[in-house]
């Protein structure tokens, strides 16, 4: 079964024409996604997994990752806090997620 060629040119154009569209769409996402300032003004924070070692303790740990000029006390909140930890006590070969940024 063959098509005459001009059915083949309209079911190229019209393709063409759908993949064009497409295309378009694609980049006014992209580009409406680059000019959203809530995107590029609000990073997702990140975590670290820290794995507790014999003699560690919540502030040397938050020590250890704290942000120059940032307050440790107010670190190990936020770690006991993402941990759901009650209380300060930590035991080796716990897996700790320490927030970093955000």
């Amino acid at each position: 079964m063959t098509m005459p060629a001009s059915a083949r040119h309209r079911v190229v154009v019209l393709l063409t024409s759908v993949v064009l569209a497409l295309a378009l769409l694609l980049a006014r996402a992209v580009v409406a996604r680059a000019d959203d300032p809530a995107a590029a003004a609000d990073p997702a924070p990140v975590a670290i997994a820290h794995t507790v070692r014999s003699g560690d303790t919540l502030w040397d740990i938050a020590a250890a990752y704290v942000a120059p000029g940032d307050d440790v006390r107010v670190l190990i909140e936020d770690i006991r806090h993402d941990n759901a930890l009650d209380s300060s006590v930590i035991v080796p070969g716990q897996v700790l997620l320490i927030p970093i940024g955000g």
